[in-house]
């Protein structure tokens, strides 16, 4: 926390702060410092020299600081359009967690629960075959069990593992933004919660228990899918990388083996999304022609410092070109993609390593910019204090979400439809949880009802 501000603030600039005065201007001075990469001393210094604060007269003290402390903490879009000062999201500053629990590359459960309905489960037997000394638990209800004991922010990641008989949310359609153009995406809703670790993951705001959630009944899940798909006859994507990683634990659960044939027969394209290398069981596989194997990517600086825990680029692209080679269709989401410091240059080399890994057409590519709820951005900024992302040139867009203004996450898109453009003209390319206006603004991409067309009859 920035020590003696309010002092600081009031003896060099001669005014008195209020309590939500003190609040936004400790929030504005402490990103700008972790963006910048300065100290208060050095800002102080440039305040005074390039404001005119000092001519104010009291009552319009504060509002010219603040107004300076906007255009510093946001300068691309000061440099671009008006900041609007009820777009920007200034939290309380918290202290980052003392406890907070680490994950590592090694998974390993700390404990087991199981639900008496499923403990005779094929899950339950791979876990005790591979984790032989985990204290496993039978519960009657994990659900129950779970709001009876109440965790904290800080042991979000606790290795747990719950094995239940799942009776609701089989499959539900993806929560697309409101104002924004639906994907058309289904969720196949196996399970929930992740071994991985990423700062901007909506799943710390989302979840109030720590661990994972595994389904052992997939025969209830297929017989609740028949009925969903035979209201449909146009071919639906479903995929399963929404609340959990689709192939991180799948050398436990074996869903591959039971799910690749199940939708083999269906009238889908079905997608297993991944951040890991964990491929194993698919290389066992016929590949069916409707199966698309994901990997969400990003530059190799941003999965270390934001991707705890997951598989590394290298490993990554080399898993990705170990199934392509065996026959399976392969697709890929840049997102979010993240602004920083020579973000074109990290991002052209993964596209260019893409390429050089994986031969074209691929099934898609999905570009998207880091987005999350205001929540998220508090949430992460207490459990990644490393962490730089949220600072930023974010900013509360219509749907109440940060995001990066129009005009840079076309930039954005703009770019990278060039990078990719020029290794690969034929792969269906569409935009994640945009409107009409950022669709438009890109140049070269087709309509989405052209998008959503061509996927379908892939």
């Amino acid at each position: 926390m920035l020590n003696n501000l309010k002092s600081t603030i009031e003896n060099n600039f001669k005014f008195r702060l209020n309590k939500n005065q003190l609040a936004e201007t400790e929030r504005l001075i402490f990103e700008i410092i972790k963006r910048e990469k300065i100290n208060l001393k050095k800002l102080l210094i440039f305040l005074k020299k390039n404001s005119n604060i000092d001519k104010c007269s009291s009552g319009n003290k504060f509002s010219t600081l603040k107004q300076t402390l906007l255009e510093l903490r946001f300068p691309l879009t000061q440099a671009a359009e008006r900041i609007d000062a009820q777009r920007v999201f200034l939290n309380k500053l918290k202290l980052p967690l003392r406890d907070n629990w680490q994950v590592n590359k090694d998974f390993k459960p700390l404990k087991i629960f199981v639900e008496t309905k499923a403990k005779e489960s094929y899950i339950i037997n791979n876990l005790r075959k591979k984790f032989p000394k985990i204290e496993t638990e039978e519960v009657t209800s994990c659900a129950e069990y779970i709001k009876k004991n109440k965790f904290t922010v800080s042991e979000l990641k606790k290795p747990f593992i719950f094995v239940v008989k799942e009776n609701c949310d089989f499959i539900k359609i993806c929560p697309c933004t409101k104002g924004h153009l639906y994907c058309g995406y289904w969720i196949f809703n196996l399970g929930f919660g992740c071994p991985f670790d990423c700062s901007y993951c909506f799943l710390q705001q989302y979840s109030n228990f720590p661990g994972i959630t595994l389904p052992a009944n997939l025969d209830n899940f297929f017989e609740r899918c028949d009925e969903f798909l035979a209201q449909f006859k146009k071919p639906l994507r479903i995929g399963t990388g929404e609340f959990c990683d689709s192939l991180a634990l799948d050398d436990i659960t074996e869903y591959s083996k039971k799910i690749i044939p199940y939708f083999a027969k269906k009238n889908v394209l079905f997608e297993l999304k991944t951040k890991s290398s964990s491929i194993d069981n698919l290389l066992k596989i016929t590949p069916p022609s409707n199966i698309v194997i994901s990997w969400s990517l990003n530059p190799q600086s941003i999965i270390k410092t934001e991707e705890k825990a997951t598989a590394s680029l290298k490993l990554r692209l080399e898993a990705a070109k170990k199934v392509q080679a065996t026959g399976f269709r392969v697709g890929f989401h840049f997102d979010p993609i993240i602004h920083i410091k020579d973000w074109p240059k990290l991002y052209k080399e993964v596209i260019d390593k893409l390429y050089a890994y994986c031969k074209p057409p691929f099934s898609w590519i999905s570009l998207g910019t880091l987005r999350c709820h205001r929540e998220l951005k508090g949430i992460s900024q207490v459990r990644f204090p490393k962490s730089d992302i949220f600072y930023g040139e974010l900013l509360l867009g219509k749907d109440k979400k940060l995001r990066y203004p129009n005009f840079l996450k076309v930039e954005i898109y703009q770019k990278m439809l060039e990078f990719i453009r020029r290794h690969d003209k034929k792969t269906p390319i569409y935009l994640c949880m945009e409107d009409n206006e950022v669709w438009s603004r890109v140049k070269g991409l087709v309509p989405f009802s052209e998008i959503e067309n061509s996927l379908a009859k892939l």
